[in-house]
């Protein structure tokens, strides 16, 4: 299985694959990949690197009150996915088959979305955990790494959807990896998930007070018709909590700060 598979040892593999799609330099990407994982573990530390000359485009465009949602379509933004694969996501996954609760409540799951699924290596690796289940990827089609996300879908049988509307069936989980952080409604957003869907499960690994490229400073949602109200960071997460637990319980697990989270629907 891909979550088996060290990411050192998988890389060259996806940017010969991913080159195949899109034209790159591949000793440039590596170099950014490797750039990008001591950025984000010595914040501060590395200056002029890649992931921040993208952070400063997003935040500078936030602070004239503009989404540059361009950032997403960089020649190079998919080694940021990438990385985000190897030092997160990955492990996310791993820890469905390692902590026994989540093992235990998951055991069943016969449908899957994989929200916001870039490079689909998350994707691939829910249908190989699942493997008589229905997996679902959400990706942004005009982007670069579509193209690529759809190769994988093909070779690993797992089907993607512009967004959650074109997914017109119940599902029985919903795996989200640092992903509500790039809606800016994300409370809204996360009501038409559980409206349209209707999860049993959420699998959720949130990183609300973090900067990334992609990640709001404050968040929106909307009350009534035509109010907006504003969330800060440190309030989004208390409201996304309560919003989920109205329908939803925690599923207490060994995992470390909780990370990521298991919700249960009640009554189930």
């Amino acid at each position: 299985m891909l979550i088996d598979k060290k990411p050192k040892e998988q890389l060259d593999i996806f940017l010969e694959e991913y080159n195949k799609f899109q034209k790159i330099n591949i000793e440039k990407a590596k170099r950014i990949i490797v750039e990008t994982i001591k950025y984000y573990n010595t914040r501060g530390s590395i200056h002029n690197s890649y992931a921040e000359i993208l952070e400063d485009r997003w935040y500078n465009a936030l602070e004239e009150y503009k989404i540059d949602y361009s950032v997403y379509n960089d020649r190079y933004y998919f080694t940021d996915l990438w990385v985000c694969w190897k030092m997160y996501s990955r492990n996310y996954l791993r820890s469905i088959i390692k902590d026994e609760a989540v093992s235990r409540e998951l055991k069943n799951i016969k449908s899957i979305v994989d929200l916001g699924c870039g490079i689909g290596y998350t994707t691939a690796s829910l249908k190989q955990l699942f493997k008589r289940a229905n997996v679902y990827g959400t990706n942004i089609e005009k982007t670069r790494q579509y193209k690529f996300c759809k190769s994988m879908s093909k070779k690993y049988n797992f089907k993607l959807a512009s967004d959650i509307s074109k997914i017109n069936r119940k599902i029985d989980l919903v795996f989200a990896s640092e992903y509500f952080e790039h809606i800016q409604y994300t409370t809204d957003h996360l009501l038409d998930i559980i409206i349209k869907l209707s999860p049993k499960y959420f699998y959720i690994a949130n990183a609300f007070n973090t900067v990334s490229v992609g990640h709001f400073e404050v968040y929106k949602y909307r009350k009534g018709v035509i109010a907006t109200c504003f969330l800060s960071q440190q309030e989004v997460s208390k409201v996304f909590n309560k919003i989920l637990s109205i329908k939803y319980e925690r599923v207490k697990t060994k995992l470390w700060n909780n990370k990521p989270t298991l919700w249960k629907r009640k009554g189930l």
